[in-house]
């Protein structure tokens, strides 16, 4: 006890208490206690930081930083593949011979851009102005599966000129 008593001279006050409570611990139960007393000591020093107080009107978000932005697209910003795969579309659908065809779909990939789609139908309609076909067709890219809806029309001068290509 002599040696306790020396050690406990040693300590702080604070330090004291605490080694004194734990040697009336008996030892099976000193790690559990020490957990508890960890804890208490934890909270104790948490609940100095909580007395400053919280505002949830003083909890803004930093304007300042700012993670993760990506320029909106402009508008009228052309889309070089989606031209691309357009031609790529008009070029089969102007090609196409409607007497060897029938109604199997066409599938199409363009190199460029690696996209690739099926054209599923086609309707051809004559009128006073020429020819036009019209077509349907899926197109997979990169940026996502969809269907299109298009026309391509024979201008005088013999070259087919796309009039619409949108998404269903």
């Amino acid at each position: 006890m002599a040696s306790e008593n020396a050690r406990l001279a040693n300590l702080s006050a604070t330090g004291r208490a605490a080694v004194s409570l734990m040697s009336m611990i008996p030892k099976n139960h000193k790690t559990r206690t020490c957990g508890r007393l960890a804890v208490v000591l934890a909270l104790c020093a948490l609940a100095g930081c909580a007395m400053k107080g919280f505002s949830i009107e003083k909890a803004v978000p930093d304007s300042t930083t700012i993670t993760g932005s990506v320029p909106a697209a402009q508008q009228g910003e052309i889309d070089e593949g989606k031209l691309s795969d357009q031609v790529t579309i008009r070029n089969i659908v102007s090609a196409l011979d409607f007497t060897k065809w029938g109604e199997t779909p066409i599938p199409w990939a363009n190199p460029e851009t690696g996209s690739q789609g099926t054209i599923t139908t086609v309707a051809e309609t004559k009128t006073d102005t020429g020819l036009c076909r019209r077509f349907q067709t899926s197109r997979e890219a990169f940026d996502g599966v969809s269907l299109y809806r298009g026309e391509t029309c024979l201008e005088k001068d013999g070259a087919w000129m796309l009039r619409s290509f949108a998404p269903l």
